[in-house]
């Protein structure tokens, strides 16, 4: 880079004016402008850190090219500050970055990091910004100052210049773990449930029922609370999130009353007096929990059971149901549930997890044929997750348990697995048969208060310990 340094605008800046003073008088003197604000900021082509296949199919890294120049910066007259409010991705190298600048007539200049003298910019000057990236208000920067030298001989306020690169992966899932334990030692059967800012697992220790939460409110799980259960012969498979608390069933195995778990106090009590088999899901947007009695499905609202009109039978019980309600987006009264279990089978050709619909229009289930199966993974949950349904569990013939997630984004019809980006841990295979296969699973929604808490995934083994997990970019505060 070649270094202009600034007496030489003073010297043109003072040339100006004896011309000017020179001229006759009757002469039209020319008045120069003395605004000095930059109006447009734009970056170049940068290079970027990126990882590839090699010939033998393994990850290696290689530097690519990245045209920046579509990234927009918002500039603060106000405040003088010009940054990019979408960070450029992870592993862009700006520590020789050409920018494109357009200010008001007269002279731009800028102060290189390292020094204490203002240099004339040009278009081809590569400027180190490296060192200035962030991607909160905690991470601190020296950004690069610029300045407008007038005609008139004005020198304008320096504008500070950030750019903002991605310190993370944006759509790779990070975990943390939390060593936690359950006070009752280890739960099997278990079923997790968000509901209020806390975590339930209901679950079985020695043949007996227990349930206990945990505070996961401000994104970090406390310490596991027991909940007092006087009621025996809990089905934990049949725990669901209905209108803000949770419900499930117990008794015996025909006959099974439905119970309430009011998150606000931990009581639970019975409702109503009708006997059901399961419980399939709730839906929030219609008000209805849907349920098996007499071996036929129905609704259950307001207390009041209704069977429906053509009644499904082919439910599976003895394994836990997952369901997701999703609204219409030509009508937000219009409702779809996707309701999944593991399909416990009676031939050979039950290879796929089992999958099913229901419209509120149409007010019956059916049986999702799926373009792209779900492999019939053991201990099979479905969540839904960043707009869409995952599916994961335990092994299936050659598939390895928490080997991969498996998404799908049509409702349930078509199951693809995830091969980048988004992975457990690589010990959660050995995890899932240290702990007897012993898990549950419930995802925190993102709080709508502007920051950048919630859209957690939790993973809870048999011991109590948690895995929490989000994909990164959920997680960025929002700068518009």
């Amino acid at each position: 880079m070649k270094i202009k340094f600034l007496p030489l605008v003073a010297v043109f800046f003072a040339a100006t004016s004896i011309m000017t003073s020179c001229l006759d008088n009757d002469v039209n003197q020319i008045t120069y402008t003395s605004e000095t604000s930059i109006t447009g900021f734009s970056l170049g082509t940068l290079n970027i850190d990126r990882i590839g296949k090699d010939q033998n199919g393994e990850d290696s890294a290689y530097v690519d090219t990245l045209d920046c120049s579509k990234y927009p910066f918002t500039i603060n007259q106000m405040t003088r500050e010009i940054e990019n409010k979408d960070s450029l991705p992870y592993g862009t190298h700006i520590d020789k970055v050409l920018t494109s600048v357009t200010y008001d007539a007269g002279a731009l200049a800028y102060r290189p990091k390292g020094t204490d003298k203002d240099t004339l910019w040009t278009s081809t000057d590569s400027i180190d910004f490296s060192g200035d990236t962030y991607c909160s208000s905690t991470n601190p920067s020296s950004p690069i100052e610029f300045k407008v030298y007038s005609y008139s001989g004005a020198i304008g306020q320096a504008y500070k210049v950030k750019i903002n690169v991605h310190q993370q992966v944006p759509d790779t899932i990070s975990w943390k773990n939390f060593d936690n334990s359950f006070s009752a030692g280890s739960l099997s059967e278990q079923k997790a449930i968000y509901a209020s800012g806390k975590v339930y697992v209901l679950g079985k220790q020695n043949g007996r029922a227990h349930i206990e939460y945990s505070d996961v409110s401000n994104d970090n799980p406390t310490s596991w609370t027991p909940v007092t259960v006087n009621i025996t012969d809990i089905d934990t498979y049949s725990a669901i999130a209905w209108a803000e608390n949770i419900y499930f069933l117990a008794g015996t195995v025909n006959s099974k009353k439905l119970y309430k778990l009011d998150v606000a106090t931990n009581e639970i009590t019975p409702v109503g007096t009708d006997v059901f088999e399961l419980l399939i899901g709730g839906n929030d947007v219609t008000n209805e929990l849907y349920a098996v009695k007499g071996g036929k499905s129905g609704i259950y609202k307001e207390n009041v059971w209704t069977e429906d009109a053509n009644p499904f039978t082919q439910f599976q019980s003895g394994k836990p149901f997952f369901s997701n309600t999703t609204t219409a987006s030509y009508n937000s009264n219009l409702t779809t549930t996707i309701a999944l279990c593991y399909n416990q089978g009676t031939t050979a050709n039950d290879t796929t997890a089992l999958v099913f619909n229901r419209m509120s229009s149409d007010n019956k289930w059916e049986t999702r044929m799926q373009n792209l199966p779900l492999p019939n993974l053991e201990n099979v949950t479905m969540i839904y997750y960043d707009g869409k349904l995952y599916a994961f569990g335990g092994g299936y013939k050659e598939i390895k348990p928490f080997s991969q997630f498996y998404c799908s984004t049509d409702n349930g019809l078509c199951w693809r697995p995830v091969t980048e980006c988004m992975a457990f841990p690589a010990d959660f295979s050995e995890l899932y048969t240290t702990h007897n296969k012993n898990y549950s699973c419930a995802v925190t929604p993102k709080l709508e208060n502007g920051t950048s808490r919630g859209n957690f995934i939790w993973i809870v083994w048999e011991d109590g310990s948690i895995y929490r997990g989000r994909i990164n970019r959920l997680g960025f505060t929002p700068k518009w």
